[in-house]
């Protein structure tokens, strides 16, 4: 299969990756964040009135698969496997350890949707934490939505949240439902070789542009 992008050790594929991964040799580390099957509205602009002047992104089209159950069993035969949103799916997990991304000061806890974000990592059993709050997330709040709003996808990961997953395991990485492409930015930085899926073509575009980037824009 001819990849959409291939540069520097980092590849993307525009498809289903049930299809694409039988025909990939496969990386021993999995990193995710897929649809959750929660049949989330990704109309973001509700929070506000319908204003979608504060930045680009607050008006999002809803996530493709999200209207049916997330199955992680097919994912789950890797070395190092982190996969986000674990909380919507714990009855499909084997037993594993908890990572917690806390993504508001503590203030704003109970303020206003998620305080944090959970992931199923394998092979561990501790919780761990990471603490890593939206820019300008305070206006957000007094605003009454969430600074993630403004980002190019609705569930879109920051980076410093996939770096520090990627220090959780060692060598090559898959993100089969890449999103915007955050984990595999991620890859970059750290110098490791990575493979990112993504069924909707928007969103290998603006990975595509993400990756072409020196310096991260968002």
């Amino acid at each position: 299969m001819k990849p959409y992008y291939d540069h520097a050790g980092i590849t993307i594929y525009h498809g289903d990756c049930r299809e694409v991964l039988p025909t990939l040799e496969l990386p021993s580390v999995l990193l995710t964040d897929p649809p959750y099957g929660m049949a989330n509205n990704a109309d973001y602009s509700r929070f506000s009135g319908g204003n979608t002047r504060r930045g680009p992104g607050t008006k999002h089209e809803d996530i493709h698969g999200d209207d049916a159950p997330f199955d992680p069993t097919p994912f789950l035969d890797f070395e190092s496997a982190i996969i986000w949103g674990a909380n919507h799916f714990w009855s499909k997990l084997p037993s594993g350890g908890c990572l917690v991304w806390v993504k508001r000061n503590d203030g704003a806890f109970g303020t206003f949707l998620s305080d944090a974000e959970i992931a199923f990592i394998a092979g561990r059993q501790g919780v761990y934490c990471f603490r890593r709050v939206f820019a300008g997330s305070q206006k957000a709040i007094d605003a009454g939505f969430d600074a993630y709003l403004q980002s190019a996808h609705p569930n879109q990961k920051p980076v410093e949240l996939m770096t520090w997953c990627l220090g959780f395991s060692e060598g090559d990485v898959l993100d089969p439902f890449m999103g915007s492409g955050t984990t595999l930015r991620a890859a970059k930085d750290l110098g490791r070789k990575a493979i990112g899926i993504e069924i909707e073509e928007k969103y290998c575009e603006i990975a595509a542009k993400r990756l072409s980037q020196e310096v991260l824009a968002f």
